[in-house]
């Protein structure tokens, strides 16, 4: 058997194993949903070795859509990180055999205090599911390990479950993009998603305007003093009427040589532009992706006036 078969094999495993525990979904995963939905606190996520990995990766997951959750390792909890848990929190425990000694040990203590349980547990049967309130029972066909002992189904079915229950509290809830935003304000996803435009572009005194009289010699200087490679053309009102780029003034230039030459002569009087207030990542998409893309466009606000201008390379220092 090649190397790719084995792969194959194993990935085909996980997957029919996958499908067994849809065909077979246990129906408390809705009242563990209605908890979860219930619940005044946070939710506390627990487990021993692979499940508790799995445990960490959920407790990220509904953290990070809208549902306050946190991970304890059950040994650190029965030597005081149990404080942590508090009435009308959720514990949300994973163990495949749900016999874990740590585990088990640590239910009297969660009854104690107030909290409701639910477990992720292949065992119907187990001290863990009987435990519960709402005993989530995962039925895992076959692991995908050849000697079967190392979890690989049983993790992979615990990890869906957990997925499911935290995407089902983000729709019920109506999380929305904004929501998930808030919550990731670092990294490229979370700029994508949140920056504006107005947080990148050059305003007040970064700002290139000239009105539409201004002789050549005018434009050029705004064009260099400004460092931008553009400027707006502004009425009196300085709401925007035109844009000129280098590129503008090159093909004036080679068109025909006007030593009378005015900032009205030489502008774009339909340029495109980007309202204030537009996201920046998309502003960054509508720059590149067109027929000819621009570098450099003016940011206007709800009554045309002119209050800014963005490039390509101030977006893209963004990490956009």
């Amino acid at each position: 058997m090649s190397y790719l078969d084995i792969i194959k094999k194993a990935i085909d495993i996980e997957v029919e194993s996958i499908q067994y525990f849809q065909d077979n979904l246990d129906p408390n995963i809705e009242q563990a949903v209605q908890i979860l939905l219930d619940c005044k606190g946070k939710v506390i996520l627990t487990g021993v070795g692979k499940s508790g990995n799995i445990a960490k990766k959920i407790s990220s997951t509904m953290s990070s859509t809208g549902t306050p959750a946190v991970f304890i390792h059950p040994t650190d909890a029965l030597h005081g990180d149990a404080g942590i848990i508090q009435n009308g929190d959720v514990v949300l425990a994973i163990g495949k055999s749900g016999e874990s000694d740590e585990l088990n040990s640590l239910l009297p203590t969660i009854k104690k205090i107030g909290a409701k349980i639910i477990s992720i547990t292949a065992n119907p049967e187990s001290t863990l599911a009987k435990a519960s309130d709402a005993p989530i029972v995962t039925p895992v066909l076959k692991e995908a390990c050849p000697l079967a002992l190392a979890p690989t189904s049983s993790t992979t079915i615990a990890l869906i479950v957990g997925d499911a229950l935290a995407m089902a509290l983000m729709e019920i809830r109506n999380f929305k993009t904004e929501d998930f935003a808030l919550y990731h304000p670092a990294g490229r996803l979370g700029k994508r998603l949140s920056l504006v435009i107005d947080d990148v572009m050059r305003k007040g005194t970064q700002v290139a305007s000239v009105e539409a009289d201004a002789n050549f010699e005018m434009v050029l200087k705004e064009i260099t003093s400004k460092m931008v490679g553009a400027t707006g053309v502004v009425d009196r009102d300085q709401k925007l009427i035109g844009f000129i780029t280098d590129n503008d003034i090159r093909k004036t230039f080679m068109n025909k040589i006007d030593v009378d030459l005015t900032a009205e002569k030489i502008m774009n009087p339909s340029p495109s532009f980007f309202l204030s207030g537009s996201n920046a990542y998309d502003v960054l998409v509508s720059m590149e992706n067109r027929e000819r893309p621009i570098s450099v466009a003016p940011i206007i606000d709800s009554e045309h006036k002119l209050i800014g201008i963005i490039t390509v390379h101030d977006l893209l220092q963004k990490g956009l």
